[in-house]
């Protein structure tokens, strides 16, 4: 056996609704954060879910790029615990596998790595998440690669649980006999897995054990159907199990009490890569043999078999999800109480027997009447404290049964949206205007779903304010009426605008040029778009009446960054060619003011005060409270992103929000990369953020709250649109 890397200590993880110390600077005060999020409702893929066996309402879900959450049974919502994994390790936000430890439920453990390109690690916990201890892997793991959604390749031994066992992509088999401190690799173990699918390894895809015999399972994606290892002496010798169903892979396995385990394949490891055929098998561990218990209920099923459970209290009862089998109404889930030999099903060609009750995130709609099921549900979990309720994870969102055994009675099975807490969107960027009730709270945009139009940051979007209309590109507001926004998209409709806060938008038929895509933004009053093509010869054009006339922004060259002033409609600010420029007549021709800028230079207007705007690259920001005719270099700061929020006294200047760091030469005791606010127009920042809250993988995109004051909000590449409030507001 091979040692690795020597075991490290990482930072206490993030609690949503935390506090957070802030850091001072420069004279600015010491200032504490509960940080939450925006409220969307999952976005993204959960990919594996673990219920405690012997605490009652534990659970744990892991995503693709979002990290791992808890289940909070006091706050009846999951909360985030992996929020200490910070910019420096954002490969690690994917999480591979998570296990629960049967015995101690404080126990828990992350395999995290999102693309195998990059050395992986595992963490352990003693409390529940709350801080975790750290082991290096010199390999890599794939948390968003294929097979993502396959069994859980952590697993800790009910025996003796000090023992935990990890299954790799590439390196086999790997154990640890001291709470996950220190792992050596199983050399014993006699395959690593041969099937490759769009470039990566799948390997090792689940460690189980028979709570009988207490002997240890392993499944390898194996192309020649030896697929199914077993060892009786802790891991010390293996004896191969005889082939099955070649061609195909056992995504998923349990073992039940009564001697058998179950196991779903499929032809592919999915989710990427669609499964052609699938089958379910039971292995009858005395006898060694296998047997077809396939479900076949009459719903005309392709594809493979992606997810399958047992319930605790029913040994002999299991559910199985589809896989690739694009239904209309989603992927079909199965349930057996005879160990497989007969089935009943969420529905067949004529028969519904569900109803989706999404009330809480009504943008699952997705425009429909009704909800889909959810596809790519790979992940599935009962309850083992409740036979009623199965869990399930989509590649939107979690949902979660009600009265699952009702399933083939003539009642309904009711699905309910179970996300609540689960932030796992992409976000590109977001813009926080103005608002009264009447009035969005902000615009978002983000990968996969487009984006929203947020009537309430702390309540999910209806469908009627989901835009879904392809990859958007950016987005933007009048700030004299929040009701008034543009957003591009990557679609067919690639420039859209509203008058109604997002309620219905109407996109723009007739561009200048063919493009789709590009940049936008809107003046003061939202009577004037400016767009810029995604074209690399493309330059600017206004139009004043939505689509119906254009003309070019005359004095701009290609590729400029174009803003609006956020209180003279006829005002817009543009970096074009080394240049700062501006308009006094409504976008229609644009002069250099003789500033210069680089052309990587960010522009943010200030609202409530025409002329001043600022400028950001990653260094010192810039302001300018004429136009732009003369710019300040403010050297008390670096700023990635720069945003504004509601001042700390009514007739205030705004509060300035940063993503940057304090390393400046002026500052003695910096202290380095995270989240900073100015009260007093940049002479002095607070850090707001702490090293247990530093949320993955951050995108440069932060603003404030344009009324509450101390709010901000900071996007993500995979924990949402992050929201801080200050804790003494």
């Amino acid at each position: 056996m091979r040692k690795s890397k020597a075991f490290a200590m990482l930072l206490s993880a993030a609690i949503l609704g935390g506090s957070a110390a802030g850091c001072g600077m420069g004279g600015g005060d010491s200032v504490d954060y509960v940080w939450s999020n925006v409220a969307i409702g999952g976005g993204g893929y959960i990919t594996g879910i673990v219920y405690n066996p012997s605490e009652e309402g534990l659970a744990y879900v892991r995503t693709d790029i979002g990290g791992a959450y808890r289940f909070d049974k006091a706050q009846d919502r999951w909360v985030p615990i992996t929020d200490s994994l910070g910019g420096d390790e954002w490969n690690l936000i994917g999480i591979e596998s998570i296990a629960t430890d049967p015995v101690e439920p404080n126990r828990v453990y992350a395999a995290c790595g999102t693309y195998m390109g990059e050395n992986g690690a595992i963490l352990a916990s003693d409390d529940y998440g709350a801080t975790w201890k750290r082991f290096d892997l010199d390999f890599g793991c794939g948390g968003n690669c294929s097979g993502r959604g396959v069994g859980e390749r952590l697993k800790v031994d009910p025996v003796n649980n000090n023992n935990v066992y990890f299954g790799s992509r590439t390196r086999g088999l790997w154990k640890s006999e001291d709470y996950g401190e220190t792992w050596e690799k199983v050399e014993s173990f006699p395959v690593a897995g041969d099937y490759y699918q769009e470039g990566n390894a799948i390997g090792v895809m689940w460690v189980e054990f028979d709570p009988a015999a207490g002997d240890v399972y392993v499944g390898a994606a194996m192309m020649n159907g030896e697929c199914v290892y077993r060892s009786s002496d802790g891991g010390r010798t293996w004896e191969t199990l005889p082939a099955n169903n070649a061609g195909m892979y056992p995504l998923q396995a349990v073992i039940s009490e009564n001697g058998h385990m179950y196991l779903a394949y499929s032809d592919t490891a999915g989710p990427n890569t669609d499964p052609k055929n699938g089958a379910v098998s039971a292995l009858d561990l005395k006898a060694k043999t296998f047997g077809d218990i396939t479900p076949n209920v009459g719903d005309v099923r392709y594809g493979g078999f992606g997810g399958i459970t047992l319930d605790n209290q029913a040994q002999d009862t299991i559910v199985v999800t589809s896989l690739s089998f694009w239904d209309d109404r989603g992927h079909n889930i199965y349930r057996s109480e005879d160990g497989g030999r007969s089935w009943s099903a969420l529905y067949t060609k004529t028969e519904k027997n569900y109803t989706m009750d999404v009330s809480e995130a009504d943008w699952l709609t997705w425009g429909r009447d009704e909800a889909s099921i959810g596809w790519w549900t790979a992940a599935v979990a009962l309850d083992p404290f409740n036979s009623d309720r199965v869990s399930y994870g989509t590649g939107a969102t979690l949902y979660s049964t009600v009265n699952l055994t009702d399933l083939g009675s003539g009642t309904p099975v009711t699905i309910e949206f179970d996300a609540k807490g689960i932030e796992e969107t992409a976000v590109f960027d977001m813009v926080a205007p103005p608002y009264d009730e009447t009035k969005p709270q902000m615009y978002s945009i983000m990968g996969d779903l487009t984006g929203f139009a947020h009537m309430d940051v702390t309540v999910p979007p209806d469908d009627a304010h989901f835009m879904k209309n392809g990859n958007a590109t950016s987005v933007d507001c009048a700030w004299l009426d929040g009701n008034c926004g543009v957003y591009t998209s990557e679609a067919k409709k690639s420039l859209n605008y509203t008058t109604d806060g997002g309620a219905t938008w109407e996109y723009i038929r007739r561009l200048p040029e063919k493009s789709q895509g590009g940049y936008a933004c809107m003046s003061a009053d939202g009577k004037t778009i400016i767009w810029r093509p995604s074209t690399l010869s493309g330059k600017p054009y206004m139009t004043p009446d939505y689509g119906e006339t254009w003309y070019n922004c005359e004095g701009l060259s290609m590729g400029a960054t174009v803003i609006a002033d956020r209180e003279n409609p006829k005002k817009f600010y543009a970096v074009s060619s080394g240049s700062f420029f501006a308009s006094d007549d409504g976008g229609y021709s644009f002069k250099s003011t003789g500033a210069i800028l680089t052309d990587n230079s960010k522009l943010v207007a200030v609202g409530g005060h025409e002329g001043h705007v600022w400028a950001y690259n990653g260094s010192y920001p810039m302001y300018s409270e004429d136009g732009g005719e003369t710019f300040t270099v403010l050297k008390t700061a670096n700023a990635k992103a720069l945003g504004f929020g509601a001042p700390e006294k009514a007739g205030g200047y705004p509060t300035i929000y940063i993503i940057g760091n304090d390393n400046v030469e002026s500052n003695s005791t910096p202290h380095g990369d995270g989240i900073y606010r100015s009260t007093d127009k940049g002479k002095t920042w607070s850090r707001i953020n702490d090293e247990s809250h530093l949320f993955g993988n951050i995108t440069p995109s932060i603003t404030g709250d344009s009324e509450v004051f101390g709010r901000v909000y900071f996007a993500t590449n995979g924990r949402g649109i992050v929201m801080g409030d200050a804790a003494d507001k």
